[in-house]
């Protein structure tokens, strides 16, 4: 089953080291800006919208 993790800009480096620490150096992901908690719920939404194209495409196998 495909899966993609989802990670925001700030915490790009830090996936990277721990993806490569255990293995998996290409997991995919998708990047989002940073910060995501404490923004409104239109705001969410509105990068999930942002998003939904890249997570779509890497699930699919089309992403980098």
């Amino acid at each position: 089953m495909p899966t993609v993790t989802v990670v925001t800009d700030a915490f790009l480096d830090l996936f990277r080291l721990e993806a490569e620490q255990r293995g998996a150096p290409d997991l995919s992901r998708v990047v989002i800006p940073h910060p995501l908690g404490g923004i409104r719920p239109g705001a969410v939404l509105e990068r999930a919208r942002e998003a939904a194209p890249a997570l779509r495409d890497a699930l699919l196998g089309k992403g980098s």
